[in-house]
Formats: C-alpha cells, structure tokens, sequence
C-alpha cells in the first residue's frame, strides 16, 4: 500500500516536473512570435514613410496572414488602404478596409477606417454604400466640428452621384448651416469640406439649368425655356462664387472650370436648338436659306457666351499660378479654354460679328456683401 502510494506520489510529481519546461517554451514561442511581427510591422511602416508603397502593401499584407492574432493586423490593414490610395489602385484599398472592418470590428481604427471608405465609395460610384457609412459615422460619439463637416459633405456628394438633387441640395445646405453656426470653439478650421458642400449645391442648380430641354416648338416656347435655364445659371454661378469665397484652392479651381462650362455648354444648347418653323409657307430652297441663317444669327448673339467662358477660365487659370495648386481642374481648363479660343477664331474668320454688347464680365471674385 505504501509502496503504491510512493509510485502515484512520484508520477504526480513527475507530470508536474513535465509541464513547466512546456508552458515556459509555448510563453517563449509568444514572446518570439510578438517580437518577429514587431519587427515586420516596423519594417513595412518605413517601406510605407519612404514611400515604397507597393513593397509596403506586400509587407503589411504578410504582417495579416503570418501574424493573423497578433494586435498589428488592424494597423497593418489600414497602412496598406492607405498606400493603395496613394497608388489610386481604389478597389484594392476598399477590400483592405472592408477586410479590417470585418476581421477587427472594434478596433480603434475603425471611424478612421470609415472615413477613408466614404471617400473611396463616393470615388468609385458605390452611392449607397457612401451613404451607409456615413450614416455609421455621424453615429460616432466625439466627432470633431471637421470631421462632422466631411461628413455632411461626403452625404451631400453621394445623394449628387445617385442623381437625386433634391437631397444633395439639401445635405449641403445643412452642411453650410453647420459651417455658419459653430462657435469659435467649435469653429471649422479646414474649409476643404464646406467648399465641397457649396460646390456640390452649385452643381445641383446646373444640372438643373442644364436638364431643361429646349423644344421644338414656336419662338416665344423657346425663349421661355432659355429664360428659365438662364436664370438658373445665374443662381448656379452666385453659388460657384460662394465656393470660391471660401479660399480653398482645389474647389475654387473646380468652381471656376463649372462656370466657364456653363456658358460653353448654354451655347451649345442655344447652337443645337431646333430651329423654330417659319412664319409662312416656304420652298425646298428657301427652308435651307432660313435655317442657315437662323443659325448664323443664333452664332452671333451667342458669341459672347463664348468670351464669358474663356474670360471665366482665363481667370481661373491666374488663380491656379498664384495659388501654386494644380489638379485635374486644370487640365480641363487649359484643353477647353484651347478648344473655345479656337471656335471664337472660327467665328472670326467667318466675318460674323456680334450685334449685341457684352456687359463687363464680373470678376471671378466679386467683393462679399
């Protein structure tokens, strides 16, 4: 009996000997795996601050699928969205977002995270995912006075992107109110967004203009149709000024290329107008005499929505050199105001000459009331 109770006492003791060098190599192992994905971590981070981004993207990647438990899968997913967008490789960075969102649900990361997806769904047309998201967003506890600015203007661009002006308008005129309302200690600092709420409230009152179809009908339901688009570039063009008041280069760029365009694209409404029927019965030969010179005339007294657009543009492209900020705006600047040059030299060589007087172009920026 004492015998067996020594052999059960000394397999007790035994296993217990066994089991400390065990868990002492699996608290090892930890240790050596923490500090190997460390190490892979920091090594894709400098990758990504000395911009090697697609060295970077591989390295985070690797840091996901070795170290998949470890506490850098989070960052790591985000650095690599990040170096993607730079690359502008969108769908890409969108799947290593929504990769973090799904693999790591309460990571700090996460409004961040949001933030960057609202840009790349509006980027890539996905309307209704940007509009989900940044429903999740304007949930978050703390937002700055910012970041509820970028908000409100990402919802305002996706309600554009979906075509529905009536709650685009809308979102950006609540954006302009939260930008008009803020205290000094809440006060906006960054304009970037609220140029992008009173751009995209400018752009829903031109495609307003711009969807009014001229008919084909008698002189007088023509004139009504254009009176009534004119009007509405008029109220687009205050609300383009609006945008370029705000001081930010990118949309003020934007604002001034939308106006130089809405002149060029009201001629091209005015020049493809179906031409009205004739007072009285006409021949063959005498119908392409009147249309003919229909259109020459209509070519006359739109001539200086020509000169509007290249003075809008010219003035633009000025702000562009001082301002020192190029973007896509102005390469669209410089190809239109090129083409528009061109057509006014057509003109010109034509012999036809404007018969109205041109009022003095405003300037591209008029004084604040």
């Amino acid at each position: 009996m004492r015998s067996a109770l020594l052999t059960t006492l000394t397999l007790i003791l035994s296993m217990g000997c066994a089991s400390r060098p065990q868990q002492t190599t699996m608290a090892t192992r930890v240790r050596a795996q923490t500090a190997e994905a460390r190490v892979a971590f920091a090594d894709a981070l400098a990758q990504m601050k000395a911009d090697e981004c697609d060295r970077a993207v591989t390295s985070f990647d690797r840091v996901v699928e070795v170290f998949a438990e470890s506490r850098y899968v989070s960052a790591s997913l985000y650095n690599a969205g990040l170096c993607l967008q730079r690359l502008e490789r969108w769908r890409e960075s969108t799947e290593r977002y929504e990769r973090l969102l799904q693999l790591r649900p309460g990571s700090r990361d996460t409004k961040h995270t949001r933030f960057q997806l609202a840009f790349l769904y509006i980027e890539t047309q996905r309307f209704d995912e940007a509009l989900e998201t940044t429903d999740l967003l304007l949930g978050h506890t703390g937002l700055t006075s910012d970041e509820r600015s970028e908000v409100m203007a990402r919802r305002a661009e996706a309600w554009l992107g979906r075509g529905e002006l009536d709650a685009a308008a809308t979102e950006a005129r609540e954006a302009l109110l939260y930008y008009r309302t803020r205290s000094e200690e809440e006060r906006i600092r960054d304009p970037f967004f609220v140029a992008s709420a009173s751009y995209t409230l400018a752009e829903t009152v031109r495609l307003r203009s711009e969807g009014l179809a001229i008919p084909k009908a008698e002189v007088e339901a023509q004139r009504a149709v254009l009176e009534r688009r004119a009007g509405l570039l008029l109220q687009a063009q205050r609300t383009y000024f609006d945008t370029i008041r705000l001081t930010d280069a990118y949309w003020a760029s934007a604002a001034g290329y939308r106006i130089g365009s809405m002149y060029e694209a009201f001629w091209d409404a005015i020049m493809t107008a179906p031409v009205p029927p004739p007072k009285r019965e006409m021949t063959t030969a005498e119908l392409v005499i009147y249309r003919q010179e229909y259109r020459l005339r209509l070519a006359e007294l739109a001539q200086p929505l020509i000169r509007h657009a290249i003075r809008y543009w010219e003035l633009t492209l000025r702000m562009v050199q001082r301002t020192g900020v190029r973007s896509e705006w102005t390469g669209r600047i410089e190809a239109d105001l090129e083409a528009a040059r061109a057509r006014l030299r057509k003109f010109a060589g034509r012999g036809a000459q404007p018969r109205v007087v041109m009022a003095r172009t405003p300037e591209i920026l008029p004084p604040s009331d």
